[in-house]
């Protein structure tokens, strides 16, 4: 009975001690917890401090913000806009519902907050590189493109920092610039292995199949699931013309992702370079059988794979159903 005694008083003493804890306390905790990513906790949090000072406008704008991360988005425009009626001063309430109206594709108003933000902290980069989208949707694209170039004159100092221009500099077609400020972010953080997949699409997008596919290598070798590090790093092979190691990562990229025609299409093509038209075949029959798109070029590769394997009919049917594409063959073998 002494120690259910302890224990409950000690469930009391504990009790008393959390709703002592302060308003501002609570908004702390609420905000340390949306850091760390515990969203749930955050919400209680925020509303342990708004039960405490209903009209904490910092904290209807933290629990706003936490709804708007889990796309609760009626409870975030309800929070956030209160915070915003209580502290009209409230920079990052703008910003934040700025991007509450973009994820609603309410693009018009996205823009007003944006242009607020932006009057209130324009010594700031986030808020050109958020209305830059929004002018986009918008399809105002001189205006995207000053913004663009507006958060450019920003200095980057974080990985993350020169990761973002980076991807800024690829929208303004500077590929080259694009691939250093990535490698700074590499050089940053080398442990990162995204953004070796990230620098290995941009060598690819200007050709330099060989860089792309040591990027490749490198995300590959940590992350082994994702198939369209599979499927790039085998298209870098292909234009290289190693087909051999282009079908391996074809395989592995079918592997992870069996519905994808495709694929099957792809390493069909490359079987026909390599003289392996019995794989090449089946190749393009799953790829058929999975409604790949281009069907005439489909049913021209299946000619040649039928061809090769002394199916002259069964070829001829297949280049009958692609049209002009396959004229020579049929003037040649089907008459």
């Amino acid at each position: 009975m002494l120690k259910k005694l302890i224990f409950l008083g000690l469930t009391l003493l504990l009790f008393q001690i959390s709703y002592s804890q302060t308003a501002e306390a609570w908004l702390k905790s609420g905000n340390n917890k949306m850091a760390e990513g515990n969203m749930l906790g955050a919400i209680k949090d925020y509303s342990a401090a708004l039960d405490i000072q209903p009209n904490l406008a910092d904290a209807l704008l933290g629990r706003g913000s936490v709804y708007g991360e889990l796309l609760s988005f009626s409870e975030a425009f309800t929070d956030i806009n209160k915070a915003l009626s209580l502290n009209p001063k409230l920079t990052d309430a703008y910003f934040n519902r700025g991007l509450l109206f973009y994820l609603t594709k309410d693009y018009t108003k996205s823009l007003l907050d944006y242009n607020t933000y932006v009057a209130m902290q324009p010594n700031l980069p986030d808020g050109y590189l958020a209305r830059s989208h929004t002018f986009i949707k918008l399809n105002l694209l001189d205006q995207a493109k000053k913004d663009l170039e507006s958060y450019l004159v920003f200095d980057p100092t974080t990985y993350a920092d020169y990761a973002t221009r980076s991807s800024v500099k690829i929208k303004l077609q500077d590929t080259v610039g694009a691939i250093s400020d990535i490698s700074r972010a590499i050089n940053l953080d080398p442990d990162n292995i995204d953004l070796f997949l990230t620098r290995g699409h941009y060598h690819y997008s200007v050709n330099n199949y060989k860089k792309a596919i040591e990027d490749y290598t490198v995300y590959l070798i940590n992350q082994k699931n994702n198939y369209i590090a599979y499927l790039k790093r085998g298209e870098a092979y292909a234009e290289l013309e190693i087909f051999g190691a282009a079908i391996e990562d074809f395989t592995q990229a079918i592997r992870l992702n069996k519905n994808d025609a495709r694929l099957y299409f792809d390493r069909g093509v490359f079987n026909l370079e390599i003289k392996e038209y019995g794989r090449a075949k089946n190749d393009l029959l799953i790829a058929l059988s999975h409604n790949y798109k281009e069907v005439e070029l489909l049913h021209y590769n299946l000619g040649i794979a039928e061809l090769n394997l002394g199916n002259t009919a069964d070829a001829c049917r297949e280049f009958k159903q692609c049209g002009a594409l396959a004229k020579e063959f049929i003037d040649k073998y089907c008459k």
